[in-house]
């Protein structure tokens, strides 16, 4: 059903049975939100609201786990290793970049890709140096690596 046909038929709806109809049917706040919302996939690429919830979200990534190794693998689709910036404080890695549209001299009149600024913070399961890190981009993939420091602790005798 298109959206403007049910919004329609809604409002058809509230004159029939009175403006109080649709309160009681709704959260007073909910009915609002899908009245003014629009279509979840908008054919406008500046939408601020999509563009804010896909910075959140993007890139997308994996962590692989092992006892000696750690491995992230965070895809970047279309982005260029030299819009790419990746920090590290603790053991929260940071990446940070830009998607640059792949025409820009074009009209883009519909879009699922994220285009723009990004930052995206991942968490590692342990504290590491920038020194343990090594960073690989291949086929719009950035490959994050360390190994992990087994430390063994010294017996101590009991008297």
């Amino acid at each position: 059903m298109d959206i403007d046909k049910l919004k329609q038929w809604m409002d058809i709806a509230k004159n029939m049975h009175g403006g109080d109809f649709w309160n009681n049917i709704f959260d007073q706040e909910f009915a609002k939100q899908f009245m003014n919302e629009q279509p979840a996939k908008s054919s406008t690429a500046d939408s601020e609201s999509g563009r804010a919830e896909n910075s959140k979200t993007f890139p997308i990534f994996d962590i692989l786990a092992g006892e000696h190794e750690v491995v992230v693998v965070i895809e970047l689709p279309g982005v260029a290793k030299e819009n790419l910036e990746l920090g590290l404080n603790g053991n929260n890695l940071t990446i940070k970049g830009k998607v640059n549209p792949l025409h820009p001299h074009l009209t883009l009149t519909y879009s699922e890709r994220f285009y723009g600024e990004f930052q995206r913070q991942i968490t590692l399961p342990d504290t590491v140096s920038p020194q343990q890190l090594s960073a690989k981009f291949w086929n719009g993939l950035l490959i994050v690596s360390y190994q992990r420091t087994i430390e063994k602790g010294e017996i101590i005798p009991i008297e």
